[in-house]
């Protein structure tokens, strides 16, 4: 169980910033840079 934590916590985290990203993006137009 726990080797299966390990695999899983750095993928769900780069999951999580992923999804974080467009949501932020789609949400805060970069137009007026």
């Amino acid at each position: 169980m726990e080797n299966f934590l390990i695999f899983v916590a750095p993928v769900l985290v780069v999951v999580l910033s992923v999804a974080f990203l467009f949501w932020w993006g789609a949400r805060v137009p970069r137009k007026k840079s």
